[in-house]
């Protein structure tokens, strides 16, 4: 079976995907399932979300949070 590859987000598309729903921080963390520290992290360039999270984010992206909620 092949799955299609996600591309990585940039910081700042992270940044704007959160910002667009309108939610702080804490609450897309809750979305998620990771911390706030960690959205925190992506948004500054610390870390790379990475597997489920990336895949999650695009979906949010694409379709908006109450995709995944």
């Amino acid at each position: 079976m092949c799955l299609t590859s996600v591309e990585p987000l940039t910081p700042s598309e992270i940044r704007e995907i959160r910002l667009g729903e309108k939610v702080s921080q804490a609450v897309f963390a809750l979305h998620l399932n990771v911390t706030a520290g960690l959205i925190s992290k992506w948004e500054r360039g610390e870390k790379q979300p990475a597997g489920a999270s990336l895949k999650l984010l695009r979906l949010v992206q694409k379709n908006g949070l109450e995709s995944i909620a």
